[in-house]
């Protein structure tokens, strides 16, 4: 079993996490749902975090990527220290 740090649900069995932004370096961000980029499946859920199409990653899924770069938003460098 996997808990959201930020929502406190079961990733794999929420549908979607409540935390509509992200806050980065330089700003607060709205982050960016699961299918709303191309090339992303509109069909299926994330295969990381679990959540369904249209909904928002779990906090540190390696599929959600970073309003501001571009980049898997786990990974980036636009988190502050």
């Amino acid at each position: 079993m996997a808990v959201c740090v930020v929502c406190n649900q079961e990733m794999l069995t929420a549908s979607s996490c409540t935390e509509r932004y992200a806050e980065l370096i330089d700003g607060r961000y709205k982050r960016i749902r699961w299918g709303a980029l191309e090339g992303e499946p509109t069909d299926e859920s994330c295969g990381d975090c679990g959540v369904d199409p249209g909904g928002l990653h779990h906090v540190g899924c390696e599929f959600e990527t970073c309003p501001r770069c571009g980049e898997s938003l786990a990974l980036c460098d636009c988190w502050p220290e």
